[in-house]
């Protein structure tokens, strides 16, 4: 028998997934329960159709993505700072920083997708990278200059 599930089912899958089971544990458990409806055609071909609709969303993204990627290599941002005697920085710069520097040149990226290990602590250029949905991730370069 075949069940679209409607919640996620330990063992057996995930909410909107259309699963095989036993005809007994389908009608006694998963549909007794609300875990799932019994599949008609009708049913099957709406899944069928979201699916088609997600995979086509997903790839559309994937490709704005990479255009944004492909934008962030070519980029490069300037961010100004005093620094001391030392010849280190007041303070640090952060991926809040960084993010200011990117909404000037026209990114929409939050700081939250900026991964810097630790806060820029000294003066050069750095290979900063940007992490975007589905695993995507690109770099920017970052110019910290002296006042």
């Amino acid at each position: 028998m075949k069940v679209l599930l409607r919640k996620d089912l330990a063992g057996k899958g995930k909410a909107g997934e259309i699963i095989n089971v036993n005809d007994g544990y389908g009608k006694n458990f998963v549909i007794k329960n609300g875990y799932g409806v019994l599949v008609t055609n009708e049913i099957e071909a709406q899944v069928k159709a979201k699916s088609e609709s997600d995979t086509f969303r997903i790839s559309e993204e994937k490709k704005q993505i990479a255009g944004i990627i492909k934008k962030l290599e070519d980029a490069e941002v300037t961010i100004i700072a005093k620094i001391g005697d030392n010849g280190k920085l007041f303070g640090s710069i952060t991926g809040g920083d960084i993010e200011k520097a990117l909404v000037e040149k026209g990114f929409e990226i939050e700081k939250r997708n900026i991964v810097l290990p630790e806060p820029i602590k000294a003066i050069g250029i750095y290979k900063v990278k940007v992490k975007f949905s589905y695993g995507m991730a690109g770099e920017i370069k970052v110019n910290v200059v002296n006042q």
